[in-house]
């Protein structure tokens, strides 16, 4: 799954909206201010991508070109109706002939149109996101539950997958669980969250608010479900129930629930209990349909760390290791082809060495395969730092056009370093230094110039010679044998603007027309000395 251009019409803040992506580069990073439509353009992928599966009518116009299954497609929803494109793509690689397909041929194929899964992470506290999920939840939820349904029948996770903190609880279970697959996470899981071993599990089950016919030990579960609790029955240490119980909801309130606690006292019997699943994935979606069916009320996991004496509930985990496991193991499990991963701030919780290899865990622990697709919004400068401007778009207003863009850089990210990105188009930081001291470095190199060029008077004397000792004790050395820079400190510090650290855009337009008339005025007089 690769996405070439998408045009969006009107959704949101994007209006009349168009962005490219290279379809050669499995990653792209998408940057730029708050407000300026990030988020709302993930948010415009989930709702085209959910209401083709559902074979509904999304709530925008829109048009999207994409690669699936080695399918060049041109998908457009404009005034209530659906067009779709096979496109041809000739020698030059321009788009040529658009045969069309007929609607009811491409929903009845739409396993071939459409990517495996569209995986959406967002790090957020609004639920904005996480609703655009739940019709693809409850489908799931419903055969999972049917009379009947084993693992065997429930081949895939749902089309649209929504990652949530719990499924951080059911990744480090499926992780310990299949050992002899899972070696090299075994190893990160050691190596960067200092997680050695797992100890035991806890399973908290609560009296689920719908009634079943299944399994009478479960309140009726049945399908995948009770399939599950079957096994994790098996091995578990003296079931206890827990009949209303007293659950702190708030400082205010307190609930009354009927609880079932199934204790897996060590990493052997939670092994053998995944025997039963042919594989991490299948074990990962027979955990998951417990919390799917409103019977998880907790899961408590205890782990072993490095340095920590005996062991600590996963709970105990900071956000960025629970956020680090629950993104990247997740996609571990679910690397099929033909993928759209889609990360909101993945970073948020993550210490600075941690978003510096973040690309270096996504190719090393999830090993996507190449059809796969990641966006990734983010705002931190250490994520970016191996890129080149290929994989990164940036988000700005444009006031002429009235409208959000969304354009490539001039300049690769990689190379220049946090300093060198923070103050590039990329993030357009005017310094990486505090305010107060880039005004003080300003206008100790005004007076610099000036006392370069025609002296300075004695209270500028006086101001110049304070700026210099204080700048001195912070490393701002202004000892330069170069005839070049002095020359150019000279002459461009006649201009006021020289002092300042903000400019409004017209300033800087003006402050690089005479940094220009400074160079030209110097290579001018130069070349009049030698002759």
């Amino acid at each position: 799954m690769r996405i070439n251009k998408v045009h969006i019409k009107n959704f949101k803040n994007l209006q009349d909206f168009d962005i490219t992506l290279d379809q050669d580069k499995m990653e792209t990073i998408l940057l730029g201010p708050n407000a300026v439509g990030k988020s709302n353009f993930l948010e415009a992928l989930v709702l085209i991508f959910k209401f083709l599966d559902l074979e509904k009518k999304p709530p925008f116009d829109y048009t999207i070109w994409y690669r699936v299954k080695e399918k060049e497609l041109k998908v457009e929803y404009e005034d209530g109706r659906y067009s779709f494109y096979k496109i041809e793509k000739s020698s030059d690689l321009l788009f040529g002939d658009q045969p069309e397909i007929r609607i009811k041929d491409f929903f009845k194929h739409k396993d071939q149109y459409l990517p495996k899964y569209v995986f959406t992470y967002y790090s957020g506290i609004s639920n904005k996101l996480k609703n655009h999920f739940d019709d693809h939840q409850k489908r799931f939820y419903d055969k999972a539950k049917e009379t009947g349904i084993t693992k065997n029948d429930v081949e895939d996770l749902r089309r649209l997958f929504y990652v949530q903190l719990i499924h951080s609880y059911f990744v480090l279970l499926a992780y310990f669980s299949f050992t002899e697959d899972e070696k090299s996470t075994i190893k990160f899981l050691k190596d960067v969250l200092s997680i050695t071993d797992l100890e035991s599990v806890l399973f908290v089950l609560h009296r689920p608010t719908w009634k079943g016919k299944g399994d009478k030990r479960f309140w009726g579960a049945s399908g995948l479900v009770e399939e599950f609790l079957q096994q994790l029955w098996k091995y578990a240490t003296a079931p206890i129930y827990d009949l209303k119980a007293t659950l702190k909801i708030d400082f205010r309130r307190n609930s009354k629930r009927d609880l079932l606690y199934l204790f897996v006292s060590n990493k052997a019997n939670l092994q053998s209990l995944a025997t039963f699943y042919n594989s991490n994935t299948d074990f990962f979606k027979a955990l998951e349909s417990t919390y799917i069916s409103d019977l998880i009320e907790e899961v408590r996991v205890k782990v072993k760390k490095v340095n920590v004496s005996g062991d600590i509930t996963f709970r105990e985990l900071s956000e960025g290791e629970q956020q680090l496991l629950t993104v990247l193991g997740l996609l571990r499990f679910t690397k099929d082809d033909d993928s759209l991963i889609l990360l909101d701030e993945p970073d948020t919780h993550l210490n600075p060495l941690w978003k510096w290899k973040y690309r270096e865990y996504l190719k090393d622990v999830v090993k996507r395969p190449e059809s796969t697709q990641i966006i990734i919004n983010t705002h931190d400068p250490l994520v970016v730092g191996s890129m080149v401007k290929e994989e990164v778009r940036i988000f700005k207003y444009d006031k002429e056009l009235n409208k959000i863009t969304a354009e490539q850089p001039d300049i690769d990210p990689k190379g220049l370093g946090v300093p060198g990105i923070l103050t590039s188009e990329l993030f357009g930081l005017p310094t990486i230094l505090d305010k107060e001291t880039q005004t003080d470095l300003n206008e100790k190199r005004f007076l610099q110039g000036k006392l370069l060029r025609q002296g300075l008077s004695v209270e500028e004397e006086e101001r110049f010679v304070k700026l210099k000792n204080s700048l001195d004790d912070l490393g701002f050395y202004d000892q330069t044998n170069d005839i070049w820079y002095n020359r150019y400190l000279a002459e461009i510090s006649k201009n006021e603007l020289f002092k300042k650290v903000e400019f409004t855009d017209e300033e800087k337009v003006l402050l690089e027309q005479e940094s220009k008339k400074v160079l030209e005025k110097i290579l001018t007089d130069e070349s009049n000395e030698n002759k």
